[in-house]
């Protein structure tokens, strides 16, 4: 469908904001993006966030962009034959927030044709009874339905009393375009002898129970280990979040990153360097350039990484956990899952995978198929326009 073919009505997407990158605020571009090209009207509702650490909008600043922001969502009240999607938020405060335009939504729309999208797995630690429960309840009530990344989250709603038509498992896609089949096989294929490092990538926000220290800490063990030699890139911006706990702020993080650094690169075997953030073709070019992507993420509320679904595309041999929805989009045959997100494990994977061509080819071909049969962005974008209502266009994928 070309944009010259425009849908009826506008596509509203309400999402959170934050000063820096967010994997659920580009999960909600990509959409945004995708289903401009095939002719929706797509209108962004972005809704401030309120930063910890000294970053972004103080309190003050925060209201003023709030009341500023419902504002601006009025028009929900007489957008008839559109739709809103809201990319629902899992604290008290992003519930006040979000209830604004959810609401006007509903009025103005009708339960029917609102969307809510949860890109968070907070809501399955929440004991039944509880306030933020009962809260949720009644928000997802003004939805028609409620989209989710993985069957676990789905059961969970289920368990809350929603009815199956209205959950639905809408899982990630990513930006990248998949790499050829042939490319996979080609970067894997190194000789017995050759001199090219294993190439290893962590790229994410840095929050250090996403995984970066023990990335860290299991290169510097390698570093001291016999075995093939790596380069290996640690890539993100360090991000400040309640789900952080191993360092006080950004500096004592910095400062620590910087000695594992040289002491990693003090040894012969292995190479690191701080790649401070990467986007567009400069991110595409690390992910086609890795041999080995690692994710040893414990993060509390662990969802669906956008990063790995960037790894599976661009032929990476997968190092990461089960934590989340990661086990929606990989399996034992196509990822190596850490018992437990430790730099013991992480180091024994390391070693493992490093050593071993085959292994790293067949790990990174498997994930790779499964991205393209699977979770490639037409495909994404055929479920959307199913949830939207929209003819069938003949392509494969249900919602």
């Amino acid at each position: 469908m070309t944009s010259s073919s425009k849908r009826s009505g506008t596509l509203f997407f309400c999402f959170a904001d934050p000063a820096g990158f967010s994997g659920q605020k580009a999960a909600t571009e990509l959409v945004i993006k995708g289903l401009a090209d095939r002719g929706w009207l797509c209108r962004r509702l972005p809704q401030p966030v309120l930063a910890r650490g000294g970053e972004g909008l103080g309190l003050l600043g925060y209201l003023f962009a709030l009341a500023a922001a419902w504002v601006r969502e009025l028009p929900l009240l007489w957008a008839g034959g559109g739709w809103l999607n809201v990319n629902l938020g899992q604290t008290r405060i992003a519930f006040l927030r979000d209830s604004v335009p959810l609401l006007l939504g509903r009025v103005g729309l009708g339960c029917e044709h609102v969307v809510i999208s949860l890109h968070s797995s907070l809501f399955m630690q929440w004991a039944d009874k509880s306030l933020d429960v009962r809260i949720f309840r009644f928000l997802l009530r003004n939805a028609g339905r409620v989209t989710v990344l993985g069957e676990r989250q789905r059961a969970r709603l289920l368990a809350l009393g929603f009815s199956p038509e209205r959950v639905v498992v809408l899982v990630n896609s990513c930006e990248l375009a998949p790499v050829a089949a042939e490319a996979v096989a080609a970067k894997h294929a190194l000789a017995p002898n050759s001199d090219r490092p294993v190439r290893c990538l962590h790229l994410s926000a840095l929050i250090d129970t996403k995984g970066y220290p023990e990335y860290l800490e299991a290169l510097r063990r390698l570093s001291d280990q016999a075995g093939p030699r790596a380069e290996a890139v640690l890539c993100g911006r360090l991000v400040t979040s309640d789900f952080s706990g191993r360092f006080r702020d950004v500096s004592s993080a910095e400062a620590w990153i910087e000695q594992q650094m040289a002491a990693i690169n003090s040894g012969p075997r292995v190479r690191v360097r701080w790649i401070k953030g990467a986007v567009g073709v400069d991110k595409a070019a690390l992910f086609r350039e890795a041999d080995i992507f690692v994710l040893p993420t414990r993060y509390a509320v662990e969802a669906q990484p956008l990063v790995l679904l960037e790894a599976m595309a661009s032929g990476c041999a997968i190092i990461t956990t089960r934590a989340g929805q990661i086990t929606t989009i990989l399996d034992e045959q196509s990822a190596v899952f850490l018992p437990e997100g430790s730099t013991d494990a992480a180091a024994e994977a390391l070693q493992m995978l490093i050593g071993d061509s085959e292994a790293r080819s067949r790990l990174a071909s498997a994930a790779h198929a499964r991205f393209v049969s699977e979770y490639a962005i037409e495909r994404h974008l055929d479920q959307w326009e199913r949830l939207l209502g929209a003819p069938d266009t003949g392509s494969k994928g249900t919602a």
